[in-house]
């Protein structure tokens, strides 16, 4: 066997891995979000016949002598780069214009530091829905995950305006908006129609309101009734008053205008304490005021990754920012199939970043550097990898999807070089069993 026969194999193989890329490629001309491939190709193993000399005092030097062995796979590289926009109407529907990925992913991740920022799927696409438990998810059933708002834990309209630019000045605190966004990376989901953070259902702490992590609660939203919305903050499952004209538990009769009534009589005409417990003894279904989750129409993705959507009073609200990731090397991501991708070996660190500079310095898991502010000392601030950027560049277009980088007129032409180079091939494969058969035929 000759080596022109063994270079003729390999180059049918690297041309046959070739046609396999442009295949997928043509396959997915219409997959929204895909990255199309390319391969490239490298020469295979040398044999050196004879090597190089450098000449000496009376005689000149050579060029080594090397024959090759056909060519193998180079690498397979995803094209990147953004694809252009496709319109399809769904509010929901998004695509990012520029760099970056969105991180999506199962419910209960926790990320508390830059070295989880690995966890999430990487995607490009973004044909997100609201499912029955209100989150913002994919069509395939991961969560998108991003920065939600939640009632701010250092609020306190009380404070003149002086005093607030002052604590803003010293620790970066802003102590008149009731909502701000929580720089925690956790499942998008909408508002739900709690009450007020309060003692009872675990939202004070101290004095304060504290982090409702993961569950933005917007209680002032879960009716248009004004006095309704009063009735949900202030009522009391301990002593709600459950009971219709004919003495019969009606759980629509939950007290309007807040008052607290210590008891009532039963069925039986018995002098009863409405507590829970009894309420679970007689089966009586009890209202969760913290699950239920608020009627929000017109669901759509503005220009800075806001989910913003119109509640049942009219109010719009925003429930969270689409959090964007970024790595160092965008073409070393790995696909881990369909639209998903993963920060592995070869893609460098992760990145995440707010859009638009809506979290302008900021630090993951409301991490601050300033001493006295919170968590964090002026000497130790939070590390590099977990400020969150600003997203330069990077742009949210709503209403429409990425379309696919594959190109058909370049994947024919490849499809026809890779054809010519295929045949060339077996005509050396041709040719070298012709040249084995005269060997073999010299003697007769």
């Amino acid at each position: 066997m000759t080596g022109a026969m063994y270079a003729a194999i390999g180059g049918l193989k690297t041309h046959m891995a070739n046609l396999n890329v442009i295949g997928n490629n043509i396959a997915n001309v219409n997959t929204n979000a895909y990255k199309a491939q390319r391969m490239t190709f490298q020469e295979s193993l040398y044999t050196t016949s004879r090597s190089g000399s450098d000449g000496g005092v009376s005689a000149g030097g050579n060029n080594p002598s090397q024959v090759g062995y056909g060519a193998s796979i180079g690498s397979i590289d995803l094209n990147m780069t953004a694809g252009t926009y496709s319109p399809t109407g769904f509010g929901l529907d998004c695509m990012i214009d520029g760099e970056g990925f969105f991180m999506v992913g199962d419910k209960d991740m926790k990320i508390n530091s830059a070295e989880d920022l690995t966890k999430p799927k990487l995607s490009r696409m973004g044909d997100f829905w609201k499912d029955p438990e209100g989150y913002i998810c994919d069509r395939r059933g991961n969560v998108l995950y991003g920065f939600a708002m939640v009632y701010n834990p250092d609020y306190d309209p009380t404070l003149s305006e002086e005093e607030a630019a002052a604590k803003k000045e010293a620790g970066g605190v802003n102590v008149w908006d009731k909502l701000i966004v929580s720089t925690e990376l956790v499942p998008l989901r909408l508002p739900l129609s709690a009450s007020v953070p309060t003692e009872d259902n675990g939202g004070i702490v101290d004095g304060k309101q504290i982090w409702q992590t993961g569950d933005p609660v917007y209680g002032m939203l879960s009716s248009p009734d004004a006095a309704n919305n009063a009735a949900r903050t202030n009522v009391s499952l301990a002593d709600t008053a459950l009971l219709n004209e004919d003495g019969a538990f009606d759980l629509t009769k939950i007290n309007a205008a807040g008052v607290k009534i210590g008891g009532t009589v039963n069925e039986k005409g018995e002098a009863q304490d409405m507590t829970k417990d009894y309420l679970d003894k007689m089966q009586i279904p009890v209202p969760n005021l913290r699950d239920e989750v608020i009627g929000i129409k017109n669901l759509q993705v503005s220009e800075q990754g806001a989910v913003i959507g119109t509640c049942e009073n009219g109010q719009t609200v925003v429930v969270g920012y689409a959090a964007i990731a970024s790595v160092d090397s965008p073409d070393g991501v790995t696909h881990i199939g369909g639209p998903y991708y993963q920060a592995l070996e070869g893609s460098g660190d992760v990145h995440v970043s707010g859009v638009g500079g809506v979290l302008t310095d900021k630090f993951l898991n409301n991490k601050k550097t300033l001493a006295g502010a919170g968590q964090g000392d002026a000497s130790t601030p939070p590390p590099v990898t977990e400020a969150i950027g600003q997203g330069k560049g990077i742009k949210i277009r709503n209403a429409g999807l990425e379309s696919s980088t594959a190109d058909v007129a370049t994947e024919f032409s490849n499809m026809i070089l890779t054809q010519r180079g295929y045949q060339a091939n077996t005509r050396i494969v041709t040719v070298t069993d012709s040249m084995l058969e005269e060997l073999v035929n010299m003697k007769r």
